[in-house]
């Protein structure tokens, strides 16, 4: 009965095609994350009560884990500015709300830089709607590549499906969707994959665009150090395609070669803006290259077989311990583990058709010698660019197993039942088994409590796997793959009701009564769990403290001078223990003081108390800007001021602020300096308007912190412009917008593209 009713279903559903892969896999899709579209949810990690000092009297829908605290505390407030911006031009530039200004990022897909992310932005007016059709765009698109590759390379369209789902909805993915960067890693990398087997098949446009608008997307999107990881694997999947075609004709070879690199390069090219950019910070700051022993914390060590032991079952099935996205959960988790279907037809590969994915398992073996040698990682280290952040090599492994998986997938469909296939299905089942009893012998040794019906699925999966010693019809490994998805996957996907989500409190609106004339304000040391840096940016409350791993030299000088510390490699201040009555402070602007305790000083009045926190107000600042009567050396851009308040000042006035654009009223009659309270940057032009006409004017730091300009005796007006290079983006945008106008155009003509 059930054979026939296969056959049934096979006469009706043809699983040999693309098409109808596409359209089951837009269903799972849709289906999976029907809590955000349905419901209208959106990703977030918790939902910030706690943080800005409110009593959370309201029970939480769903489950909160503040492990993705960056969520929060990093990426919403970069993002807001991109979907709230009212300024000139088409690009925010520069953020008043943390470390005295600071230039916005443009990389990690969170920038209208980006084409893909200047189209979401017209879209919704939310940073965590943003966020959330970021991180699910780059996770479709994941699966869409990988059954592209498929398809261009000869696997079965179902063998595709399954692969496409089990990297769109990879433990990995689905934990980490507050983290796009690294979806967008293998999403882009899935593409650059797809573009260059295209390539080897048709040296057209389309092809290249492809590959290009891969190599593009990677800096402009992926974590950085999984960028590099991916490039290796890309260029030696490239090496192999690039030597099958020399063993058929050099000349095709050659082409193949040129449009490759050519799209590479040129994709690279486009994101330079935005690395000048970066490379100017990195140069600026006063970023630590620490030691080795600083990238090992993350790779895994086994000190006793118990260690090992955990780590293949946490590896494998870490549901059957409980739900790994609580912060509950027992056990150090980074999502690094694949799905019991993963396991098996990786398994299943090896028996099938290892000849013609030999190269994806060197991958694998390459990345776990990285991963557990620490000669050969300190190497990488060293010298092949892993040193860009501590990166675990092993969630890496992510898309040569995709790839694994759909050759083995591809080889139990294809292959007549027989004594061949039989070994390879029960191989794999033994080795899915072996886990199963190994994750239960740890819960008896250990006391670990398992989850019974979690273990009762995984069983059912189990047999629907076996079958296929008896049927070669993909029901049954899709099946199992489905199931995969309900109890792996979907639990892992963090979200919340945005009317839930905490930007404003009474502790807030106090702050904010203090801070008038751009005013900012600071939390005196030992520090408070309220208003993390940044997090500060999404509820409109400037504030001197900062989250920024590349944070300028100029910013520690005034952190030294304001009694606080940046830690963590000069990437963290959330304290400062300063003078109050001293000149650095005033010239910093703070309006406002935070404290966990009574302070005591004639220049702080105290506003309330909120949430078990003193607020108090500051009586005396300097302002946002003001001139002064000084003169420096000729042909110095730089001011030394022993302190301002006792220099002869005139009045100025801010005339216009769009952020990016500043302009001011000053006094003429004499030489002077404008300063104003913000850190100095180079790219910040001035001109001063001087007898009825606009002249460039000299900028330079003030303390060796602030901003100034040095004023002629007649300037009237004074205005500032952010000028970094990100403002070429534009080129990209208009770039891809041409290539896109072209196939279009070429396709509407019926033309091959």
């Amino acid at each position: 009965m059930m054979g026939l009713a296969l056959r049934q279903v096979k006469s009706w559903l043809p699983v040999d095609s693309y098409r109808i892969a596409c359209a089951l896999y837009l269903l799972l899709f849709v289906l999976l994350t029907f809590n955000y579209w349905g419901r209208g949810e959106v990703i977030a990690p918790y939902r910030q009560h706690a943080e800005l000092g409110l009593a959370d009297r309201v029970d939480a829908q769903h489950r909160e884990n503040r492990k993705f605290s960056d969520f929060a505390n990093g990426y919403i407030p970069e993002v807001q500015p991109q979907v709230a911006h009212t300024g000139p031009g088409w690009l925010p530039l520069w953020s008043k709300q943390n470390e005295i200004g600071r230039p916005l990022f443009h990389t990690s897909g969170f920038s209208v830089a980006y084409p893909p992310s200047w189209i979401i932005s017209h879209l919704c007016d939310s940073p965590w709607r943003f966020m959330t059709i970021l991180s699910l765009s780059l996770v479709f698109l994941s699966g869409l590549f990988v059954l592209c590759f498929c398809r261009e390379t000869g696997i079965a369209p179902m063998a595709g499906l399954i692969a496409g789902c089990s990297l769109a909805f990879s433990p990995f993915l689905t934990y980490w969707l507050t983290f796009p960067m690294f979806g967008a890693a293998l999403c882009w990398s899935a593409m650059g994959l797809w573009g260059l087997a295209r390539l080897a098949r048709k040296a057209d446009l389309a092809s290249w665009s492809i590959l290009a608008f891969s190599a593009y997307s990677l800096p402009m999107t992926a974590y950085p150090q999984m960028v590099v990881y991916h490039a290796y694997l890309l260029a030696g999947y490239g090496l192999v395609i690039l030597w099958r075609q020399l063993r058929k004709d050099r000349s095709l070879a050659l082409r193949y070669l040129l449009l490759a690199a050519s799209a590479a390069l040129l994709g690279g090219a486009l994101a330079l803006p935005v690395y000048l950019d970066v490379a100017g910070e990195v140069k600026e700051s006063l970023r630590v290259m620490p030691p080795v022993s600083f990238f090992t914390v993350v790779l895994p060590r086994f000190a006793t077989a118990l260690d090992a032991f955990k780590f293949v079952a946490f590896g494998t099935v870490p549901e059957l311990f409980g739900e790994p996205a609580g912060a509950a959960f027992p056990y150090a988790y980074n999502a690094i583990s694949v799905t019991l279907p993963v396991l098996f037809f990786a398994v299943a590969a090896l028996f099938t058709r290892l000849r013609q994915h030999w190269g994806w398992w060197l991958a694998v073996l390459c990345i776990c010698l990285l991963t557990f040698v620490d000669a050969i990682y300190t190497f990488g280290v060293q010298h092949l660019g892993l040193n860009l952040s501590r990166t675990n090599p092993l969630c890496c492994l992510l898309l040569p197993l995709t790839i694994i998986t759909a050759y083995g997938v591809d080889g139990l469909l294809k292959d007549p039942l027989g004594a061949g296939r039989s070994r390879a299905v029960l191989l794999a089942a033994a080795v899915a088994a072996a886990v199963l009893l190994g994750a239960f012998v740890l819960s008896r040794t250990t006391g670990m409590p398992i989850r019974p019906r979690v273990l009762g699925a995984m069983a059912v999966m189990l047999v629907l796997l076996l079958w296929q010693l008896r049927s070669k019809h993909p029901a049954w490994p899709l099946a199992a793959t489905a199931m995969s998805l309900v109890i792996t996957t979907a639990p892992l996907m963090l979200h919340q009701d945005p009317r839930q989500i905490a930007t404003s409190s009474p502790l807030a609106e106090t702050i904010r009564a203090g801070l008038t004339a751009g005013a900012r304000f600071a939390v005196a040391a030992p520090g408070l769990p309220v208003l993390p840096p940044n997090l500060n940016a999404s509820v409109g409350l400037p504030s001197v403290h900062s989250y920024n791993s590349l944070s300028s030299r100029r910013y520690h000088t005034l952190m030294d001078a304001l009694g606080g510390d940046v830690l963590t490699f000069g990437r963290l201040n959330s304290s400062i223990a300063p003078d109050y009555g001293s000149a650095m402070f005033w010239m910093t602007n703070v309006g406002a003081i935070l404290s966990a305790t009574p302070l005591a000083h004639s220049n702080l009045r105290l506003l309330g108390d909120e949430a078990g926190i003193h607020v108090y107000q500051v009586l005396d600042r300097m302002g946002e800007a003001i001139q002064v009567v000084a003169g420096s050396a000729e042909g110095a851009h730089d001011l030394v001021l022993e302190d301002p308040r006792g220099l002869q000042r005139l009045p100025a006035a801010k005339r216009l602020d769009q952020t990016d654009v500043l302009e001011f009223d000053v006094t003429p009659g004499q030489a002077s300096w404008l300063v104003l309270s913000q850190k100095y940057h180079r790219d910040w032009q001035a001109q001063v308007l001087a007898g009825g006409t606009w002249r460039e004017a000299p900028t330079g730091q003030v303390n060796g912190v602030f901003q100034g300009v040095k004023l002629a005796p007649d300037a009237t007006q004074v205005r500032l412009r952010f000028m970094p290079f990100v403002r070429y983006a534009w080129i990209a945008h208009a770039f891809w917008l041409l290539v896109l106008a072209l196939l279009l155009a070429r396709r509407l003509r019926g033309r091959e593209i």
